[in-house]
């Protein structure tokens, strides 16, 4: 299945844009680097065409990107149906 157009218009969107209403947020995690940026990495799947995104917020990271999952989600087929 190909990514949808709310999808399509995510990638490489800067990570302070909303979520669109098809994302379900599938989980979230603390990240720590190296104890010079705290934040928090989200992983969502899309309802419409289960395409799996992450983005992490963290101040040092200001030009962080919305991107597509780096780790397989599992179960993330049966949170789309």
């Amino acid at each position: 299945m190909s990514a949808c157009p709310a999808c399509i218009a995510l990638e490489g969107a800067p990570v302070t844009i909303a979520p669109h209403a098809n994302l379900l947020l599938y989980s979230e995690t603390g990240i720590n680097f190296w104890e010079k940026a705290t934040g928090l990495a989200e992983y969502y799947v899309c309802h419409a065409c289960r395409t799996a995104w992450e983005r992490d917020i963290a101040r040092s990271e200001p030009d962080a990107v919305w991107k597509h999952a780096s780790r397989p989600l599992e179960g993330a087929a049966a949170l789309s149906e």
